[in-house]
């Protein structure tokens, strides 16, 4: 059977373990987590995240890590990106700590930059390496300049690297549009589905904007080791209104529904 999956913040400022119980009590089986340390008015290591996690009934589907200047991993010299190198090397070694399957990563920021290619095959071919070591998955997502992913996953063919397939990163360029996950469907990771209306990086719920999702599910399906539906979304000005356990209900029957698999607690 199919599980699912939330992200841990999206959109609603309140307590680390209250968002995750409003995920548990939507009826999701897992939780996605940022891998980084939450601060006032509620301070939080991220050390405790899986704790408080579990403590609610749920799985944990990955870690993403922090934006922490991805562009400099295609720019900068060993020497000048291996502090950077060895932080993602102990967030791998922090998923094995934990038990936690998978790390998510970027491969670049947003700001313009002049991309060496070579650099970027060799810190993410150690962290293959690294994941191969840890036995966790790495999966690195994609965002904008997805020609940089589909270059890595040409070039590293190792069991742990592949992709995180974010549909709304996808449908913002008329170039993409579905073309990364039809070519390299077989080396998803992970999964961040959400909605948006072509204009900007919306994070909706499936359904409200206008991503073919049908389309986008029919690709998924077809990948038998998939066996979890994640959902990165962030609540809109109208839902921020609502009350944000309606919200992740209507983020799980979003996709459920059409799955045959409605589940409220």
């Amino acid at each position: 059977m199919m599980k699912y999956s939330m992200f841990s913040w999206f959109g609603y400022f309140m307590p680390f373990e209250e968002r995750i119980n409003i995920i548990a009590e939507a009826g999701f089986d897992a939780a996605m987590i940022s891998w980084e340390d939450e601060f006032e008015p509620w301070a939080l290591k991220k050390e405790d995240f899986p704790e408080l996690v579990r403590k609610n009934g749920l799985e944990i589907t990955n870690i993403h890590a922090p934006f922490i200047g991805y562009s400099d991993i295609w720019t900068a010299s060993r020497m000048e990106i291996q502090p950077k190198l060895q932080m993602f090397k102990d967030y791998l070694k922090d998923c094995q700590a934990f038990e936690i399957p998978a790390m998510v990563m970027h491969t670049n920021d947003l700001d313009e930059f002049e991309p060496e290619l070579d650099k970027g095959r060799a810190f993410f071919s150690e962290l293959a390496d690294t994941a191969e070591k840890y036995g966790v998955d790495l999966a690195v997502e994609n965002v904008s300049r997805q020609h940089l992913l589909s270059y890595l996953l040409d070039q590293i063919d190792a069991p742990r690297f592949g992709m995180c397939y974010d549909s709304s990163h996808d449908f913002l360029e008329a170039q993409n549009c579905g073309r990364i996950l039809k070519k390299y469907k077989h080396r998803i990771k992970a999964l961040h589905l959400s909605d948006n209306d072509f204009q900007a990086d919306r994070h909706w719920i499936p359904g409200e904007g206008s991503i073919p999702l049908d389309e986008v599910m029919a690709e998924i399906r077809t990948v038998p080791m998939i066996k979890t539906i994640s959902y990165e979304v962030l609540a809109n000005e109208a839902w921020q209104e609502k009350e944000p356990r309606d919200f992740a209900r209507a983020v799980l029957n979003s996709l459920a529904v059409k799955e045959g698999k409605r589940r409220q607690k």
